[in-house]
C-alpha cells in the first residue's frame, strides 16, 4: 500500500471523527448544559407582520414560549419574550397592546438600572 494513500485514509478518518464530535458537541441543552440527541427543537411561526420594505416582526412558539423577534435585511433580533404557550392573554382590539407593554417594561427597567449605577 502507497504510504500517502494510507496518510490520506487516516487524515480522511481524523475529519470525520472530528466533525462527529464538534456536531454533538454543538448541540446542548440550556437548562442543564448536557449534549442534546435527537431531532432539534420545533419552531412555529404563529404571526408575521411587514413593517416596510426588508422589515418584518415575527411571532414565532419554541420549547414551550412565544418569542418576538425582528428581521432586516441583514439581521434578525430578539425583542421580547411573551411568556409560556399557555399563558392567557388579555384581547384587545389593540393588536400593538402587548408591544407596547413589553416595550414599557424594558424602558422602566433601562431607567432603573441608570438609577442604580
Amino acid at each position: 500500500m502507497n504510504p500517502t494513500f494510507a496518510y490520506a485514509i487516516a487524515v480522511g478518518i481524523a475529519a470525520a471523527t472530528l466533525y462527529g464530535i464538534a456536531r454533538t458537541l454543538g448541540r446542548r441543552d440550556a437548562e442543564n448544559d448536557e449534549v442534546a440527541f435527537g431531532p432539534p427543537c420545533e419552531i412555529q411561526v404563529l404571526s408575521r407582520t411587514q413593517l416596510g420594505r426588508g422589515r418584518t416582526l415575527v411571532v414565532v412558539e419554541v420549547e414551550g414560549k412565544r418569542l418576538l423577534l425582528g428581521s432586516t435585511s441583514s439581521e434578525w433580533t430578539a425583542l421580547a419574550d411573551l411568556g409560556p404557550v399557555g399563558a392567557t392573554v388579555a384581547v384587545s382590539n389593540d393588536p400593538f397592546g402587548p408591544i407596547d407593554a413589553e416595550l414599557a417594561r424594558a424602558i422602566q427597567a433601562s431607567r432603573s438600572k441608570r438609577s442604580n449605577n
